[in-house]
């Protein structure tokens, strides 16, 4: 039973926004081209683009999104998934603890948390997630 006050994700393709990936195109344009190709749930991972820059590219990511009927996460910027407008965050070990992503955000919003096993699993559910994301996307020597 969800009892939680924000339907669960959407079915369908839960796909990445990166800007490392395809560094030629902008991140509004990866959106275009995912929603278009059917993604339902987008996941913008700005590491690399500089703060204002990232802003505003998740106000347009997430006006894309809404109006795609899809959902736009931010990847560990709480902050800028509250001025953005976007449905929620995902956030790993280093970010902002789910607890107190959860605290900003609200009871509204989506927290999705990177969890390393079954133990990771349920501490990211007792603190309030509403998604676990498992193992790396991208090469790394500490995953």
């Amino acid at each position: 039973m969800n009892v939680s006050p924000r339907p669960l994700l959407p079915q369908g393709p839960y796909l990445l926004v990166d800007d490392s990936v395809r560094p030629e195109l902008s991140l509004v344009d990866k959106a275009r081209r995912l929603l278009e190709g059917g993604a339902r749930v987008l996941q913008l991972r700005m590491k690399h683009t500089p703060p204002r820059d990232a802003l505003a590219a998740a106000r347009a990511v997430v006006a894309l999104c809404r109006r795609a009927g899809a959902v736009c996460l931010v990847n560990d910027r709480v902050d800028l998934a509250l001025l953005s407008d976007a449905h929620g965050v995902h956030v790993g070990d280093e970010d902002l603890p789910p607890e107190a992503a959860r605290e900003l955000l609200g009871p509204v919003r989506y927290v999705g948390v990177t969890a390393r096993g079954t133990e990771g699993a349920k501490a990211a559910k007792a603190a309030g997630a509403d998604y676990v994301g498992v193992g790396p996307l991208f090469g790394t020597t500490t995953k």
